[in-house]
């Protein structure tokens, strides 16, 4: 006797159709009921369905305590010293070009006037810091910048004052800038930082600290909606193609659609169903005194 395997779809669904008339016709009034058939095997689990969407992340746990602080390593080598700034020097006589260095400037004590700052061993012409020459006075130049009072004079004597002192960016011009007269100067200085020197190398870093303890877990977040499956169309395709499966839905609602290639024609199988039933080439014919005996398939 065939089996389901051994018969063509279009067997099949002959057989069905076979079946539904039989399941049409009336019912005999006194005949009995045969036996159950044998329960068919159990068909393949179908597949997993998507995971549904992760659930909100739990507040975080208390951060650990802080590990202890590694040992600081040693110090590196001292970096190379940065150029000097620029300073102020005086003498008797006006300034020669191979006195000072570039940016420096210059107060010459009689007649005063004050140099600078010095350029590409230039000096300029100065400024006068006497109203008149024969009020000059021999005086020297102090580490503050402002020069002593010489004796009483016939004449009003000159003052100098220090105004404000302020550093300028490494490789800028320094500058000088009389704020007040001739005779009362009040200068104001920008004197250029000198470059910086090389870094020096930088010490080996200390071991680690031990890591803290973890901090508690978190509570678990609400659970995500269920995921949903639906079984779409589903499409008989030419024999020898691939089966496929396609979602057209999402991940959390998938559909699912089905393209099941055809099987190969098979031969014409013998069904047994009674007296006056025929089988032939897929079709079905029934005699009009056809004799059903409970036949299988």
């Amino acid at each position: 006797m065939a089996t389901k395997e051994d018969l063509s779809l279009a067997q099949v669904t002959a057989l069905v159709r076979l079946k539904n008339k039989i399941d049409s016709l009336p019912k005999p009034v006194d005949g009995r009921d045969g036996k159950p058939g044998t329960q068919g095997p159990t068909g393949p689990k179908g597949e997993k369905g998507i995971q549904g969407a992760k659930g909100e992340r739990g507040p975080k746990g208390n951060k650990g305590d802080q590990g202890k602080e590694g040992q600081r390593g040693p110090a590196g080598p001292q970096g190379v010293k940065g150029d000097p700034g620029n300073k102020i020097i005086s003498g008797a006589n006006q300034p020669e070009a191979n006195q000072g260095d570039e940016g420096d400037f210059y107060v010459q004590k009689k007649p005063l006037k004050f140099f600078g700052p010095k350029r590409l061993d230039n000096w300029g012409d100065g400024i006068s810091l006497s109203a008149l020459p024969e009020d000059d006075k021999k005086s020297s130049l102090t580490l503050a910048g402002i020069l002593p009072q010489g004796q009483t004079g016939t004449g009003s004597g000159a003052t100098v004052e220090i105004g404000t002192t302020t550093t300028g960016n490494a490789g800028t011009n320094a500058s000088v800038t009389n704020t007040g007269t001739s005779s009362a100067a009040v200068f104001n200085f920008t004197i250029p930082r000198g470059a910086d020197g090389t870094n020096g190398t930088n010490g080996t870093n200390g071991s680690d600290g031990a890591d803290g303890a973890d901090g508690a877990t978190g509570a678990q977040g609400p659970a995500g909606n269920a995921a949903t499956v639906a079984i779409g169309t589903v499409t008989t395709g030419a024999a020898g193609s691939s089966a496929s499966v396609t979602n057209v839905g999402t991940s959390n609602a998938a559909v699912l659609t089905f393209s099941i290639p055809r099987g190969d024609a098979g031969s014409d199988a013998t069904v047994t169903a009674g007296t006056g039933i025929v089988v032939s080439s897929g079709e079905v014919s029934i005699d009009p005194n056809a004799t059903f005996d409970g036949g299988s398939f």
